[in-house]
């Protein structure tokens, strides 16, 4: 049942959380009406805007993992020990999965999408909670949510453009001068399998929306995402729809997160000021933005030889955001469980 009978109009959110919404929406419009209008300026140039942005907002969105534990309130947080092991944790288990790709690249392609589906459906789901009053009604609710939303970007281009997938696999492997596993994702059974999970997410999605939604107008909201989520990654090719949702939904997202940690830029985002807030938070991202960039250019000159083409170098960089996103998703789902609450 929904919880409340008055409607919430867009302009009455704090201004933050209003303009993120925008952005979100207007880019992925933006990108569905220019696709229709120019389909074959949107393949063409896809990739250059996938490097350009995933550079600018995917590789910053992760940099500040470092100093999660502490803002979050964790007592280990705050001691040299803990924080240190946190640190050697984290590098071993992007080591690790940086491993797996060049002993095993299907077994670590296929692992990268499972894991982008939880990380990306956990994190849409709690900035509904966070900024838009969404509750958790019950566990099962949580996890259709989740895997939801972390499924529309990840399976619905696998079904409607299997090729650019397959392709993605084929040249991260080449990027590493492996010899890849044959992949087929258009074969029947694959297809008939994915529509039957993602009708029966739909399905239940919408059925555990209705309980915990706010009040009706973040009901419509939720439904109007879900459908323009499902138009752009059925209809605009996938390197371009799943780079415009990395770059403005998921890590616009996850940066709002990771803004209002600090109260003092939470009180200052509520009354509009955000200049010194969002200048705060560039200068915390900046250094492990740049040494990851300086991982990307290590792995390029090392790989150099077998990077022939942009969709190489693009496999390639996947390849090293895979191994960073697995540490990544795991510091994301202890800020759900941290003694310090995000609220905003």
């Amino acid at each position: 049942m929904i919880r409340s009978k008055q409607t919430s109009p867009l302009t009455s959110l704090a201004s933050p959380t209003r303009s993120l919404l925008l952005i979100s929406w207007l880019a992925v419009c933006l990108l569905c009406g220019l696709h229709v209008l120019f389909p074959h300026f949107t393949q063409q140039y896809g990739l250059y805007s996938l490097v350009i942005g995933i550079v600018f907002l995917g590789l910053p969105h992760g940099a500040l993992d470092h100093l999660v534990p502490l803002k979050m309130g964790f007592a280990w947080g705050k001691k040299p020990l803990g924080i240190s092991l946190y640190l050697l944790a984290y590098i071993t288990i992007a080591a690790l999965y940086f491993g797996l790709w060049l002993w095993q690249p299907l077994a670590a392609f296929l692992g990268f999408l499972l894991a982008t589906v939880f990380h990306w459906g956990q994190g849409d789901v709690r900035f509904l909670e966070i900024f838009l009053g969404r509750q958790r009604a019950s566990k099962w609710g949580a996890g259709v949510s989740i895997l939801l939303r972390g499924s529309l970007p990840m399976v619905l281009p696998v079904l409607a453009f299997p090729e650019t997938a397959e392709s993605l696999y084929i040249n991260a492997a080449k990027g590493l001068g492996l010899s890849p596993f044959p992949l087929d994702l258009s074969s029947s059974i694959i297809v008939s399998s994915l529509t039957t999970y993602m009708l029966i997410l739909f399905a239940l999605y919408i059925i555990n929306a209705v309980k915990v939604s706010a009040n009706p107008w973040t009901l419509r909201m939720d439904m109007a995402e879900l459908a323009l989520l499902t138009l752009l990654f059925c209809t605009v090719p996938a390197y371009m729809s799943v780079g415009i949702y990395f770059i403005a939904w998921h890590s616009l997202r996850h940066l709002a997160r990771l803004i209002i940690l600090k109260e003092i830029d939470a009180e200052k985002l509520k009354r509009g000021l955000w200049q010194k807030p969002v200048q705060r938070l560039v200068l915390d991202l900046l250094p492990i933005t740049l040494a990851a960039l300086g991982l990307l250019v290590g792995l390029y000159f090392w790989k150099a030889r077998h990077v022939t083409s942009l969709e190489t170098f693009v496999a390639l960089y996947l390849v090293l955001i895979s191994a960073l996103t697995k540490p990544h998703l795991v510091v994301v789902a202890l800020m759900d469980y941290a003694p310090k609450k995000e609220t905003f």
